[in-house]
């Protein structure tokens, strides 16, 4: 737990508190507590965390920001969200900010306020900092999904809206039952088309929000630049993203993004994944037509 509770006081900084510590003998350990924005998440942690058991929640928050159904329901999601020897800390709290955001939207008559903690000194809130974002929380930490920031100013700008095809759903040979790869691909001129498309999957489309794994790769013609701009996440699947920017120069695909949602069946698949990676970017770039003229 020394490398997480490090983690947390950089990546939070006052924000983050721990009580004083308890007698290292004792079997129960100071509570975590993070500000985030009105809200703030305690994590009573148990003796078997990480290895077994998550931390338990508690959020303080005032009920015109969470009343204690969505309070609860939020509470119950965090523990939803453990997987064994699994650090949870940050994506919890990265979770609860997302909803909050989330719910601000929704609410814009909701105004922020700082969260009362008896004892401690107040900080800027990070909520404030970022209230203009939407978060993407992934719903495990175990696949090492990042966390991602979508600009609302972007996704709410209607000439960023993009036309997403889809091609069909593939099922390797010898996988887990549940085993699947969809590709989604579409047309991109600019960084801000390229994150509309990526907001669209991830947070209005709840199966792909819910995939193992969505690897990305992108490659448009900047006129102002007089270059290409192009580049690559593999979300988690090392490799990955490499692959289809290959793919994606090999065909002279070019203006657009293409998406692969993976979720993984339980069977490893070795190498041979990357090819099944590759034929499912490839059945939507064909559906959407973005091949090269030699690559029919």
């Amino acid at each position: 737990q020394d490398d997480e509770l490090d983690a947390l006081k950089s990546f939070y900084g006052e924000d983050f508190m721990v009580e004083d510590e308890i007698e290292s003998n004792s079997q129960n350990s100071s509570p975590w507590r993070i500000r985030i924005g009105s809200i703030v998440l305690e994590m009573q942690l148990v003796p078997d965390y990480p290895s077994t058991n998550p931390p338990i929640p508690k959020i303080q928050a005032p009920l015109w920001v969470l009343d204690e159904r969505r309070r609860k329901d939020l509470e119950a999601e965090l523990i939803g969200m453990f997987v064994a020897d699994s650090e949870v800390a940050i994506l919890w709290a990265e979770h609860c900010r997302a909803e909050l955001e989330n719910y601000a939207l929704e609410n814009e008559q909701v105004k922020p306020e700082k969260a009362c903690i008896p004892d401690e000194t107040t900080s800027e809130s990070h909520s404030e900092q970022d209230q203009a974002v939407r978060t993407f929380v992934p719903p495990t930490a175990k696949y090492g999904q990042p966390i991602r920031k979508f600009d609302v100013s972007v996704i709410n700008n209607d000439k960023n809206k993009r036309c997403i095809i889809r091609g069909k759903p593939l099922h390797p040979p010898k996988s887990g039952s549940g085993e699947t790869m969809i590709g989604h691909a579409a047309s991109v001129h600019s960084m801000d088309h390229v994150n509309w498309v990526l907001a669209e999957l991830l947070l209005n489309d709840k199966k792909v929000a819910r995939a193992t794994h969505n690897m990305i790769a992108y490659r448009f013609w900047d006129d102002e630049k007089a270059c290409f701009v192009a580049d690559n996440d593999d979300d988690g699947e090392k490799g990955s993203g490499m692959k289809l920017a290959a793919l994606l120069e090999l065909s002279e695909s070019q203006n657009c993004i293409v998406v692969v949602s993976r979720w993984f069946g339980g069977v490893k698949l070795g190498p041979s994944r990357f090819k099944y990676i590759a034929n499912a970017a490839r059945e939507a770039l064909i559906e959407g037509d973005f091949l090269g003229k030699n690559n029919n």
